[in-house]
């Protein structure tokens, strides 16, 4: 199998640009057309949405229970077990993933030149390489930005 040391390498860096209040969010709307890729997530009290308008190299979603090493190793990394409590959003330096993309693609991404965003829920986590920042709107339940 590849990459099974537990030595985590990765750095998880919880990323805010945009004042996204802490929360349980879950994702409820997934898109990926010719637009771009957009998700929505929603606590109950705010939704947020992140649109990466453009292409996006590799967004790869799954359920949390199939991350549950990389879910354990960053929580022990951090030696924090709530580590991904109140916050979804952040960018993975020294990525695998970035990584993998630049030896996949022969070298025509370059992993300096990808970051990884990685958005982590009770449910699913999803991962974005993208070589430009997202947009975020972030709106309260009540309608208001």
């Amino acid at each position: 199998m590849e990459n099974r040391a537990i030595n985590m390498q990765e750095n998880w860096i919880k990323w805010n640009p945009s004042n996204i209040p802490e929360g349980e969010f879950i994702v409820t709307e997934f898109i990926q057309d010719k637009d771009g890729t957009k998700i929505v997530l929603d606590d109950g009290n705010s939704v947020v949405e992140i649109l990466f308008d453009g292409i996006t190299p590799i967004v790869r979603t799954s359920i949390e229970g199939i991350r549950m090493r990389t879910w354990g190793e960053v929580q022990q990394k951090y030696n924090d077990k709530y580590f991904f409590r109140n916050w979804f959003f952040y960018k993975v330096e020294n990525s695998k993933l970035t990584k993998w993309a630049e030896e996949e693609s022969c070298g025509f991404y370059v992993s300096e030149q990808l970051t990884h965003y990685c958005i982590v829920t009770c449910e699913e986590i999803i991962d974005v390489l993208s070589t430009f920042e997202p947009s975020i709107i972030i709106k309260s339940m009540k309608g208001t930005e």
